[in-house]
């Protein structure tokens, strides 16, 4: 699936659209440059999950864990940033088995190409990319990891 939004509140809208139709154990891998709409994106599939909490990018926590009280089956929202890791090991430090890929779960994943590693062998491959000030396309696969 491929679509182009034409602003900030349209590329939230479609996140949080997205995010109505997890079930649980999904991870979400976001791959684009500084800047593509990276964060606007989880903030909506925040919205989407009934996420109250502000959210932000994890750049120098690494790994923040939402608290999802409107679905039955979902209970954490994971936001991961990579972008400052050396070695996917870092991440195993701080607990993210305990999110990643479980059913309670469903995981956003900003830089995923950085620990590929350790992502589960299917995920969602979501590659945004900013066309001009406002314009973004976004790329929506299923992707077997290698």
């Amino acid at each position: 699936m491929k679509i182009i939004t034409h602003s900030e509140k349209e590329t939230f809208s479609f996140a949080k659209k997205l995010a109505k139709k997890a079930k649980g154990g999904e991870v979400y891998a976001l791959s684009g440059n500084l800047g593509a709409g990276k964060t606007v994106f989880a903030r909506g599939f925040a919205g989407g999950l009934g996420v109250k909490r502000n959210v932000n990018s994890p750049t120098f926590v690494l790994m923040k864990i939402y608290p999802v009280k409107k679905n039955k089956s979902i209970k954490h929202l994971c936001h991961i940033d990579a972008y400052r890791l050396k070695s996917a090991r870092d991440l195993a430090a701080i607990g993210v088995a305990d999110y990643l890929g479980q059913k309670d779960s469903v995981c956003l994943v900003e830089w995923p190409e950085r620990i590929k590693k350790i992502l589960p062998k299917s995920i969602f491959l979501l590659k945004l990319s900013q066309k001009d000030e406002k314009m973004r396309t976004i790329t929506v696969e299923k992707h077997k990891n290698a």
